[in-house]
């Protein structure tokens, strides 16, 4: 069986193959984005959070945290309600804390030490805008 299209059929043809293309293309395009999670590589050691600062999209974070100091230490992240933070993550190893985050503005701190380490400078700030 041979299909024959003229030039209006062709063009017609052509343009929805077009657009459903499109289409597709760009929910995939928009899915991907608000579902992707942010890394960022955390460095924590005696006694200070590398980069102290840190500033994320809203949404899923995954938060790699190198411990290069010759302690244990902890990464919290609180304020607003939220609260949420890992288990020890010793001398020369790796944690990892992932976390959905709403907009706003949080603290970072080691919470080991009853306090001493967030003195000593283990402490930082978490923008999710």
């Amino acid at each position: 069986m041979v299909f024959r299209f003229n030039g209006m059929k062709r063009a017609v043809a052509g343009l929805l193959c077009l657009v459903v293309l499109l289409g597709a293309l760009s929910a995939c395009a928009s899915g991907s984005k608000e579902s992707a999670t942010q890394e960022i590589t955390v460095k924590m050691g005696d006694y200070f959070f590398d980069p102290r600062d840190i500033t994320v999209k809203s949404g899923k974070v995954k938060f790699v945290l190198s411990n290069v100091g010759k302690v244990a230490h902890r990464f919290q992240i609180t304020g607003n309600g939220f609260e949420e933070g890992t288990k020890n993550v010793l001398a020369g190893q790796e944690g990892v804390l992932e976390v959905t985050i709403p907009a706003g503005v949080y603290k970072t701190v080691c919470t080991l030490g009853g306090g001493d380490h967030e003195k000593q400078g283990a402490v930082g700030t978490l923008t999710a805008k």
